[in-house]
């Protein structure tokens, strides 16, 4: 068996869907044979010090977009507002400012069936980690990627 079968033999998103995660995520993980509940326990929390509480997004002038949000942050409600030319870009603009200083260094996104599976790469103080968020909206996808990575690397 080659080293990309026998990845792909311990990959559980492969298992559950099919498809194989991105290469480098799987290049820099040892699976062991993880079950799709460790799986998204580990990469896709639901506890954490950051939980999102809404997210809405409205045309602004120029091609931007205006992003309202709000989040949990321990026992405080916060409410966030950006306006850019994207939601990644509002969302750690916003998180920065509530304390959650995270940089993304690899973003994927794959369509399974009628949901997007979004895979971030993200850092804070030299530590690295994955995360995955999944919704049937591409962007809340990404959204719920990168806050499952600001709670994986604030823990």
């Amino acid at each position: 068996m080659n080293a990309f079968a026998s990845t792909l033999a311990t990959d559980p998103f492969h298992a559950r869907f099919g498809c194989a995660l991105p290469r480098t995520m799987r290049d820099e993980i040892t699976w062991q044979h993880m079950s799709w509940t460790n799986f998204t326990d580990r990469f896709s929390p639901t506890t954490g010090p950051l939980r999102l509480g809404s997210w809405t997004a409205d045309s602004a002038a120029g091609g931007r977009t205006a992003f309202d949000a709000t989040f949990g942050v321990g026992d405080t409600i916060i409410a966030c507002a950006a306006t850019t030319y994207g939601p990644i870009e509002a969302l750690t603009s916003m998180l920065h400012d509530a304390g959650f200083r995270i940089e993304i260094l690899s973003f994927h996104q794959q369509i399974i069936g009628d949901e997007t599976a979004t895979f971030v790469l993200a850092e804070h103080d030299g530590r690295r980690e994955w995360s995955m968020g999944m919704d049937t909206d591409a962007h809340l996808s990404a959204v719920r990627a990168v806050i499952a990575g600001a709670n994986i690397l604030h823990r």
